[in-house]
């Protein structure tokens, strides 16, 4: 699962190339590519909790 991962960075946020000089500088865009691809990834698990939870309602039991 990490490779995916770090394949979407590398395709969608140019993480393949150091942007800065300095390590401090590329380590904080590091963890800021990071953070908003969790949060992108947080907010696609919620969306997909509450489609699964409203079709529950239509589900025979």
């Amino acid at each position: 699962m990490v490779e995916r991962t770090f394949g979407l960075l590398k395709l969608h946020h140019g993480f393949g190339k150091a942007r800065y000089l300095g390590l401090a500088r590329n380590k904080a865009r590091a963890q800021l590519i990071a953070m908003s691809h969790n949060l992108k990834t947080g907010m696609n698990i919620f969306k997909e909790m509450q489609r699964l939870k409203r079709l529950r309602g239509y589900c025979v039991q």
